[in-house]
Formats: structure tokens, sequence, C-alpha cells
């Protein structure tokens, strides 16, 4: 009995636990579909942000270009939103980066570039345009970008330089020869000379040379020409001259302002001078003796012979020596012209020529013609003719001219040894 009774009672426990579990299962069903219903049917919050403008927004939609739309924002192409603040389950903010389309003209190559707020390099970098040494931007690459924003590249081209001794080769995208030179660095002086001018525009022909202009002063020794004065001299026969002294130069020390061109001198201008040694005059006699003839000392006592007679040498009243060691009859010739003598003596009327043998040289004469025309006077045996070899005659005359050779010819005369 006992044993129906537990039966019995564990059969009506089965019966309540099923039907307890039924009821659950319904409850717990119901939540699910209400909940669901309820998060189908919530509002969040968002915060879309464009630019400066700022929009919040009741959501219904998860889904971020619907929040967008709902707040009256337009997106374009190549908008982005940045999602880093937002939650599907409870919203949050989505920001809005505009594309920005920025234009590079590349010398003569444009291109279209799109950003999102980054600056100018950023741009060349991401896409690969590489600037070079010397290259330009005509906007400085730290710049934001902005749609619609224009940039110029200035590709950098060659431009030689020369310079103080050196040759060089410098980048530049553009500009004028001064800005070359200061880009590479170069001080001008106040004179220097650039080629072409400063304000020449540059391209890649253009060729800058530089030439150093420099001032100073510079002393320098030079000569003082001597002068030829000409002096007349009465014992010289008309038509003969001699130097009777040598000229000799001067010097003088002259001071100039010097301009330079890279160290050499390109021009001097006189300051001052001062004479260091005074020049010496070159003197030339004139002759304006007249020339003798043979017959102005035909028939007189004026003797031919130009020597002074020496003091004690005394003659008689027809111009013969009182005193002499020898007298020779003999025949005489006449010369003149020569350079020299060969004793050294100088050749002139009263220095002739003789056999050294007879007379040597230094020996003192005494000669007139036999027929006592001619009174060739005081003489000294100076040269040796050229008669020692002919045989012809004794002495040979020196006279003055020619003409006086010639009237003179081949004559008797008496020598008389002094």
């Amino acid at each position: 009995m006992f044993k129906k009774l537990r039966s019995e009672a564990m059969e009506t426990h089965k019966k309540s636990f099923r039907i307890l579990t039924a009821v659950i299962t319904v409850l717990f069903v119901c939540s699910v579909t209400v909940t669901a219903f309820a998060a189908a049917n919530s509002v969040m919050t968002v915060e879309v942000v464009d630019g400066d403008k700022r929009i919040m927004v009741s959501a219904r939609s998860t889904a971020p270009a619907d929040v967008v739309e709902q707040a009256g924002i337009d997106l374009n192409a190549n908008d982005r939103l940045d999602l880093s603040g937002y939650s599907e389950t409870v919203g949050g903010k989505i920001v809005i980066n505009r594309a920005k389309v920025v234009r590079i003209q590349d010398d003569m190559i444009v291109g279209y570039y799109v950003g999102y707020g980054e600056t100018l390099g950023n741009i060349l970098e991401n896409n690969d345009v590489i600037l070079n040494e010397g290259d330009l931007l005509d906007v400085s690459a730290t710049t934001p970008i902005f749609d619609g924003m224009n940039v110029l590249i200035n590709r950098a081209f060659g431009v030689g330089i020369e310079y103080d001794g050196n040759a060089i080769t410098l980048s530049i995208a553009g500009g004028t020869v001064a800005d070359a030179l200061e880009t590479a660095g170069i001080t001008l002086g106040e004179h220097d000379i650039v080629t072409p001018s400063l304000d020449t525009e540059l391209d890649d022909f253009t060729h800058i040379e530089i030439n150093r202009v420099t001032f100073g002063t510079l002393v320098e020794t030079e000569e003082i020409p001597f002068e030829t004065k000409r002096v007349e001299d009465s014992s010289l026969l008309v038509g003969n001259k001699e130097v009777t002294r040598k000229g000799v130069d001067g010097e003088k020390s002259v001071t100039y302002n010097a301009k330079y061109i890279d160290g050499v001198l390109v021009e001097k201008t006189f300051v001052s001078e001062e004479t260091v040694k005074e020049p010496v005059d070159k003197i030339i006699s004139v002759g304006t003796k007249k020339i003798d003839t043979l017959s102005a000392y035909k028939n007189t006592t004026a003797p031919i012979s130009e020597l002074t007679l020496p003091t004690d040498l005394e003659l008689d009243e027809n111009g013969i020596p009182v005193k002499y060691k020898t007298k020779v009859s003999a025949k005489a010739t006449a010369y003149t012209g020569d350079p020299a003598t060969a004793s050294g003596r100088t050749p002139m009327a009263g220095h002739i020529a003789v056999d050294p043998t007879e007379y040597p040289y230094g020996t003192e004469l005494y000669i007139v013609s036999a027929d006592g025309s001619y009174v060739y006077g005081y003489c000294i045996a100076a040269d040796t003719g050229g008669f020692v070899e002919m045989g012809n005659t004794d002495v040979d005359l020196y006279l003055n001219n020619e003409d006086m050779c010639y009237n003179w010819g081949n004559r008797d005369i008496i020598i008389y040894v002094l």
C-alpha cells in the first residue's frame, strides 16, 4: 500500500515539473520577443562632425551612412567617415573627412591628387612625387591642403659658375643671376664684374662668370731717356761729327693707382714721380771748320799739319827748322779718312804713315815740299803706310780730304828729322 502511494506521489511530482518547465519556456520566449522588439524600435544619439559643423542626431538606423544622411549631410564620392568614436549599439560620434583635390603642375605635367586634411608634403610623399636638390615648390610643403589647391613644382636645372679659379654647377629652379649667387653663397665685392648681369633671368643655358676687381698702389722704376745735344766744334771740318760724350739714361720712381681684374693689371693712373738718378746728355760735336783745299797752303808759311809746334822747335824766316838731326830728300803721297792709326794716335793732319823700320813710331819730323810751295810742317810718325811694300814712296802724309790728296799726288819733299 505504501509503495502504491509513493508511486502515485512521484507521478504527480513529475507532472508538476513538466508544467513548470513549460511555463518558464513560454515566459522566456516572450521575454526575448519583447527585448528584440524594443531593440528594433530604440533611438541612439549620434554626433555628426563635418568640419566646423556639429549635428546631434537621434538615429534609428545603425548604418553610419544612414545616420549622416539623417543629419542632412551629403557625402561626395571620395569622402571618408571616421568611425573610431562610433558604436552601432550606443551611438557616439561620426567624423566626416572631406576629400580635397590638389592640382599639382610638375613643370609641364599636371596631376590631380586626393587628400584628407594632411599637408602638401604628405600628398607628395603618398603619391611618390620626389623633389630633387634645387627643385622649388611655390607653396611650403608644411601647408595644410585644401580643396582646389594649386601647386607648382619648378624643377631645378644646372647653372655653371666660374669664380676665384673655381668652376661649379649649381642646381636651381629659376630666379636671377643674383639669386644663383646667393644660393651658392658667393659674396661680391663692390666693383666685381658679373657676366651676365645680376638681373638676368636664369635658364639651363646660363653660364655665370665673376671677375674680381681690386685696387692698389703700384710703384715702378722707369728710365729717364737721355737727351742728345749738338755743339759746334771749330776743330772739326764741316760735315764731320764726333760723339764727345756718351748719353746715360736716368732713373725715376713712379707711383700709380692700379686696377686689377683677377689679379691682372688692367689699368694704372699716374699719381706722382721722383727722380732717382739724373740722365746724362749725349753730346755730339759738329764740325764748323771749312774744308781745306791744298791751294790754300800754296806758297805760304802756314803749315798743313794741325799739330802744335813744340816750344823748343825754332824755325827760320823761311819756316825751316833751325836745328835738326838730318835732312832727307824723299817722295810723299797723301791719304785721308782712316779710323785709326797703327800706333793708336788719332788720324789727323800731322800724324803720318811711315816705314817704321826707318822712322819708328813717335819719331818727330818736319816736312816741306822740295819746290818750297807747301809746308806740311811739324809731324809725328804714327802709322804704317801701304807704300812700304810698293817701294815707290817714303812717307804718306795725312790730309783732311780727298781733294787735297788728289792735288798733292806724289811729290818730292824734304824731311827734317828732329
